[in-house]
């Protein structure tokens, strides 16, 4: 596969889901460069490509470059990124405030003593 920029462009999603997977990346997270260079040495691998650790750094570089193009990279300093990728929402999850114990006042336990003394007097 001689054209890597290409095939990484063309798999955006598929190496982005790569990413979240390896480092737990969500929308309006950080990333940083050597995530995606590592991501992209690992996706490659995977795909049974075979690239030098200094192609992986170039095609990170072109990579985050056509990323920060499409808007879904936004630079916060050099080498890191903040995620713009709605898709990948955290799900939060609300847990339920726990429901307080009712307790009877004491104006309505009734006992048998307390209903045969009520019954007496009437």
């Amino acid at each position: 596969m001689p054209n890597h920029p290409k095939t990484l462009i063309e798999n955006t999603e598929e190496l982005l889901q790569h990413l979240k997977s390896r480092t737990h990346a969500y929308h309006l997270s950080n990333v940083f460069f050597r995530d995606f260079q590592y991501a992209i040495l690992s996706f490659a691998d995977g795909k049974g490509l075979k690239i030098s650790y200094g192609m992986a750094e170039a095609l990170a570089g072109q990579f985050i470059a056509a990323l920060e193009e499409s808007a879904i990279l936004k630079p916060i300093k050099p080498g890191s990124w903040m995620l713009n990728y709605p898709e990948y929402k955290k799900l939060t999850q609300k847990t339920a405030t726990p429901a307080k114990p009712v307790v009877p006042s004491r104006a309505t336990i009734t006992t048998a003593e307390t209903t045969a003394a009520n019954s007496s007097k009437g």
